[in-house]
């Protein structure tokens, strides 16, 4: 009997550490990606029709996108998203071009995404620690004959302190690392002029 008082009370001390909801029960969040706000048309963009291809490359694909710590900083329940991530970067990429003036209706002009690591760790300090989230992603456009006009990779992390390690801080964090990864895109001259090189020959 006092060999379990003491687990559940291990049990017990560690839901409290994890704030909002207990480090040994799974969560589901879901991941918004923002609006974009201020941002200006692309000229001719509306002429070139853009369909965006997202290809998983983590070594485990899958909506976990976290994982709980508890007291100790051991890992614990998984965090969920509600959305398979490959979903919501192609969403969200979208999102991007629409405010941009491109149209994604019957899309020819192909902007392939390769996703490489959507990532979230905690860490624990003494009285309080972290959230991290990391985003990274190659960049392919390509022309009518599969000839490559445009590549590069693109990464953003985000790093806050918390005071509890739960599903509100990994929601927090991925929608400030995915829009940041994406924006340094959208921010590239030569990724605009590869669609619109693409979409002469489509």
């Amino acid at each position: 009997m006092p060999s379990l008082l003491k687990f559940t009370g291990g049990v017990a001390a560690a839901c409290l550490l994890a704030g909002v909801g207990c480090a040994f029960t799974t969560e589901t969040i879901h991941i918004e990606y923002p609006a974009p706000v201020s941002v200006e048309k692309i000229k001719g963009a509306e002429a070139i029709k853009v369909k965006v291809e997202v290809r998983d490359l983590r070594s485990k694909p899958t909506r976990e996108v976290a994982k709980k710590i508890n007291g100790f900083g051991s890992e614990t329940a998984s965090i969920f998203n509600d959305e398979d991530v490959q979903l919501l970067v192609k969403r969200s990429v979208e999102t991007e071009l629409r405010a941009r003036g491109y149209n994604l209706e019957g899309g020819k002009v192909p902007l392939q995404i390769e996703l490489l690591t959507f990532m979230h760790r905690y860490n624990a300090g003494f009285f309080s620690g972290d959230s991290q989230a990391e985003v990274s992603f190659v960049v392919r456009v390509r022309d009518a004959q599969g000839k490559e006009l445009y590549t590069d990779t693109f990464m953003d992390v985000f790093k806050h302190a918390i005071g509890y390690a739960g599903g509100g801080n990994v929601k927090q964090a991925y929608e400030q690392a995915l829009p940041g990864a994406i924006r340094k895109l959208m921010g590239k001259a030569e990724f605009h002029a590869a669609l619109a090189k693409a979409a002469e020959g489509s």
